[in-house]
């Protein structure tokens, strides 16, 4: 049978015949009738039973995979926070608090013994005033520095 005997056949507009035969990937000159038929049957009966993809059951579909991705997000995050692979925001500002304190007094102690190696290499006193505002002045910005959040 050609296509228009096929669509007279299904009672089907020769348009709406290539619609079916491209979506069921037929061909009236491969297939048979009884192939065609059976296969327009089985996608009209899934169709009625609400089975076919439409792109409401695909959009539902993706929500809900999109639902399962965050779901396991969530759980591999909590797993790492009890296994301490991962800190909270508050951890990372009181270490990075401790590290400033520990860097401002690091600075601090480095500068006066550089000061010190100078004073005993040469045999000079150096004037503490002028070094020490600067010295002040730094570790002012890194004592003051502070995490975004």
């Amino acid at each position: 049978m050609n296509q228009v005997e096929i669509a007279k056949y299904l009672d089907l507009s020769d348009r709406q015949l290539r619609d079916v035969l491209k979506r069921l990937g037929l061909d009236h000159k491969v297939n048979s009738l009884d192939e065609i038929r059976v296969a327009y049957i089985r996608d009209l009966r899934e169709k009625a039973a609400g089975r076919s993809p439409t792109e409401t059951r695909h959009q539902l579909d993706m929500a809900k995979t999109r639902e399962a991705l965050a779901s396991a997000q969530m759980k591999e995050l909590d797993l790492f926070k009890e296994h301490q692979l991962i800190l909270d925001l508050e951890q990372v500002r009181e270490a990075m608090d401790q590290w400033v304190t520990v860097a401002k007094s690091e600075y601090e102690n480095s500068i006066e013994k550089v000061i010190a190696l100078i004073e005993d290499k040469h045999g000079v006193s150096i004037d503490r005033e002028p070094i020490s505002g600067i010295v002040d002045a730094t570790s002012r910005t890194i004592g003051n520095y502070r995490i975004q959040s």
